[in-house]
């Protein structure tokens, strides 16, 4: 149904990756009915070469041309219908991520935007926690770790707060994550980045957390099972109107994975980890011992 979607190198700000989400999905509605893009082109007053060109990712495509263009195509499925609406209407209009577009690679910025129209996201990190759950503090003692502008520094702090905020100020997304239980210890971060007392806040920001009613975190203990065959940190963003998509973050690029048959070993893979996890009732227990563990450490330093 759809290729795997692989970031390249592009302007700072730009969210091609997610244009392409986009894109794909409105080539697979057309192609469904048989129609060229010759005829798509005409139904919106436009060409086929613009049809190709939005649905290839390389131009902004208006939400009012989505709209017709799913009329067209008969899509009357209302979650398929709210979600390409939405998408598109992030992409073609101003969002918050946009003041930091000097900052930000595109394929970070294409991110943010699946994020935000994204109903469920499940992530699995094997070394911090994750992102949307960092402390300011925590944050910038890992932004650090490959930023040393003070400013740059700042800002991306402020976007790790944006999106937090976003999370946790509504009751979607739902996030569910799965944390490796040596992330919650003091030598999670390298020596001299950040001190017990980061760690400390940080671990009680997430005893706090875990309490909302749209945030769930499993502790995986050393040892466990479910990790075999993963070695990288992962999220799954799920919307029911689209393709879900697996989002894996190297350093300078990412994958966006939104073929279901490349996607859906990470569902399997997370729901393994999920299992070995042990149920998120554990987590105010594990997190407290954490908490007991750095300030134990702390003291006797």
């Amino acid at each position: 149904m759809s290729r795997i979607l692989t970031s390249q190198p592009c302007a700072k700000g730009r969210p091609d990756d997610a244009r392409e989400v986009l894109g794909r999905r409105l080539r697979f509605l057309r192609e469904a009915t048989g129609l060229s893009p010759t005829d798509a082109g005409r139904h919106i007053g436009g060409s086929g070469s613009k049809i190709s060109r939005i649905e290839w990712g390389r131009i902004k495509v208006k939400e009012e041309d989505v709209y017709q263009l799913l009329a067209l195509y008969g899509v009357t499925d209302r979650h398929e219908r709210k979600a390409l609406l939405e998408l598109a209407r992030r992409l073609d209009t101003r969002q918050w991520w946009d003041a930091y577009s000097d900052l930000l690679d595109g394929w970070f910025c294409s991110y943010l935007v699946l994020e935000s129209i994204a109903q469920h996201i499940r992530t699995y990190e094997v070394r911090f926690i994750p992102g949307l759950l960092q402390t300011p503090a925590y944050a910038e003692a890992v932004i650090r770790l490959h930023h040393t502008n003070p400013d740059e520094v700042r800002r991306r702090v402020e976007v790790r707060r944006q999106r937090q905020r976003a999370l946790l100020s509504n009751e979607t997304p739902h996030l569910w994550a799965v944390i490796e239980k040596v992330a919650l210890g003091e030598a999670a971060l390298p020596h001299g980045i950040a001190g017990p007392d980061v760690m400390r806040d940080q671990i009680t920001f997430l005893q706090r957390v875990a309490q909302c009613r749209n945030v769930n975190i499993q502790i995986l203990q050393p040892g466990a099972s479910g990790r075999v065959g993963v070695d990288t940190s992962f999220s799954l963003l799920r919307n029911k109107g689209l393709p879900d998509v697996a989002y894996l973050e190297h350093i300078g690029s990412a994958f966006f994975l939104d073929n279901p048959t490349v996607s859906e070993p990470y569902e399997v893979a997370i729901n393994r980890l999920a299992v070995a996890a042990g149920s998120s009732e554990k987590t105010p227990a594990t997190l407290t011992e954490a908490l007991a563990h750095i300030s134990g450490a702390a003291g006797t330093g």
